[in-house]
């Protein structure tokens, strides 16, 4: 299976919450360049590992990244080839879809099954910060969520890892200034922090 969406969204979360409820050994693959083998022994020693690991979930982090033209057929090979993979879920990540090619994510028994991993609307923002400021110690959550509303209402923070630093950076903030500052004051402080950081990558 394949998950597809934007960077900073869910899906490397999605796939260590399934590792933890499958409780199943993983083999997590995030690159497949080294010093002394080639990509191809290196396709192989890791379907090789996952075989006599089964039954297991094999990882395969930003796909479009791993694989390339000259190890494309190897890999489809390795995936789906002769060699029996029965046991092994694969599963891997992409931001990029349009970089793979069609017979790695169009062909049946391939990543024939895709998960879209959207930008969240502002309701599924509203409620991942009041998740987030619910497990806050008393002192350090929000009295008042007016300036977390408005900036979760910005397009450019809808993604969740922004969300995410929002809180933690608060929070730092907060220690820092030992609890003399209250914590709305700290997040208004932060929202702007952030929408600096975020125009500057725009």
């Amino acid at each position: 299976m394949l998950l597809v969406g934007p960077p900073g969204n869910g899906k490397t979360h999605t796939v260590k919450a399934l590792v933890n409820q499958l409780g199943q050994p993983c083999l997590y693959v995030k690159a497949l360049k080294s010093e002394y083998e080639t990509d191809e022994e290196n396709i192989r020693r890791v379907f090789a590992r996952a075989r006599i690991t089964t039954p297991c979930l094999l990882v395969l982090e930003d796909l479009d990244s791993l694989i390339d033209d000259g190890s494309r057929a190897f890999f489809l090979n390795e995936l789906d080839g002769f060699a029996a993979n029965t046991g092994v879920v694969v599963l891997a990540t992409t931001n990029h879809p349009e970089k793979l090619d069609p017979a790695i994510c169009e062909r049946p028994s391939r990543f024939d099954r895709k998960y879209h991993f959207d930008l969240p609307g502002v309701l599924e923002r509203e409620q991942y910060a009041a998740m987030w400021n619910q497990k806050l110690q008393v002192e350090l959550q929000l009295s008042d969520n007016a300036t977390a509303a408005n900036w979760l209402r910005r397009p450019k923070a809808s993604r969740m890892r922004y969300l995410k630093e929002l809180f933690l950076s608060s929070m730092m903030q907060w220690m820092a200034k030992s609890g003399s500052v209250s914590m709305d004051k700290i997040v208004a402080g932060q929202v702007e922090v952030l929408r600096k950081q975020i125009s500057s990558k725009q």
